[in-house]
C-alpha cells in the first residue's frame, strides 16, 4: 500500500500543498479542489500552472474527487400537494434534482474522465447519491441504473470510478457500500473505503464494516473520529477506529492501491 494526499486537504493553494508534501516525502496527490474551484471545472490558466507545479515537485496526481453523484437521487415522480403553491415549489425542486443527476452523468462525469486522463490518473472519486432524509435501504432501480451508466462511461476512458461511502448517502456502511457494488458488479467500478466516514454512519468500521467491502477496495480515506461525552459523532486526530487492526487487515489482503 500507499501513501497520497488530498491537496486541498493542505492547502487550497496546489503549489503549497504538493511543496508541503514532497517535503514529507509524498509524491502522488489525489485532486479535489484549487481555491474555490473544484475538479474538473478549472480554467486553463489553473491547468497549465498545475501542470508546471507537478512537473516542478516531480509529483503526479493519483486520483481526482469532483463530487460526481454527491447530490439527492428524486424519485421517479414529484410529490404533490392540495396547496398550488406548495405543489409548485415540490415540482420545481424535483425538476432541479433530476437535471442534477443528468448534468453530473452525462456532462460532469465525462469531463471529469477526460481530465483525469490528461492528468494520468487512474481513479475517480464518486458517491451513491444523497437519501436525502430516506431511511437506510435498498436503493431504487434507477439509481442502480445511472451508476452502472457512469461505470461504462469510465471503462470507456479506461478508468476506475471508486464509490465513496459517507453518512446519509445510499453508500454509508461497508455492508451498504458492497450491496450496491456487488448489484451493479462491474469491473471498473469499485469502493473507496472511508472508515471514519462509515463511523458516522453507524457502522464499526474494522472489522464489521471492511469485511463487507473488502473484495471492493480499491482506494481509501484515512481519518479518525469517536463519540464524545455528548453523545455525538466527531473527526479526531485519534478516535475510536481500529486503524491498526484495519492497516494490518488490508497488507494481509494484499492491498496495493493508495491511503
Amino acid at each position: 500500500m500507499k501513501i497520497s494526499i488530498i491537496t486541498d486537504e493542505i492547502s487550497a493553494d496546489p503549489e503549497t500543498a504538493i511543496e508541503l508534501g514532497v517535503h514529507w516525502g509524498i509524491h502522488e496527490f489525489e485532486l479535489r479542489g484549487l481555491y474555490t474551484d473544484r475538479v474538473p471545472n478549472f480554467s486553463s490558466y489553473q491547468k497549465q500552472r498545475l501542470r508546471e507545479i507537478l512537473d516542478r515537485y516531480e509529483a503526479r496526481i493519483i486520483a481526482i474527487g469532483p463530487g460526481i453523484f454527491k447530490v439527492p437521487f428524486p424519485p421517479k415522480r414529484s410529490a404533490e400537494f392540495p396547496l398550488p403553491w406548495l405543489d409548485q415549489v415540490l415540482y420545481e425542486n424535483w425538476s432541479h434534482a433530476r437535471k442534477q443527476v443528468v448534468y453530473h452523468l452525462n456532462e460532469l462525469l465525462p469531463q471529469s474522465l477526460d481530465y483525469a486522463n490528461e492528468l494520468g490518473a487512474q481513479r475517480v472519486v464518486i458517491f451513491a447519491f444523497d437519501r436525502a432524509g430516506d431511511p437506510p435501504g435498498a436503493p431504487p432501480d434507477e439509481l442502480l441504473d445511472c451508476l452502472l451508466k457512469a461505470a461504462e462511461l469510465a471503462k470507456a476512458a479506461g478508468l476506475q470510478l471508486v464509490i465513496e461511502n459517507e453518512a446519509g448517502f445510499w453508500a454509508d456502511t461497508g455492508a451498504r457500500t458492497a450491496e450496491i457494488v456487488n448489484a451493479i458488479n462491474h469491473p471498473s467500478l469499485g469502493v473507496n473505503w472511508d472508515p471514519g466516514n462509515a463511523f458516522f454512519g453507524g457502522d464499526v468500521p474494522y472489522p464489521e464494516g471492511y469485511s463487507s467491502v473488502r473484495a471492493w477496495v480499491r482506494h481509501i480515506h484515512f481519518k479518525d473520529a469517536c463519540r464524545n461525552n455528548h453523545g455525538e459523532n466527531e473527526y479526531v486526530s485519534e478516535g475510536q477506529i481500529d486503524w491498526s487492526g484495519q492497516i494490518r487487515a488490508l497488507a494481509a489482503d494484499g492491498f496495493s492501491g493508495f491511503i
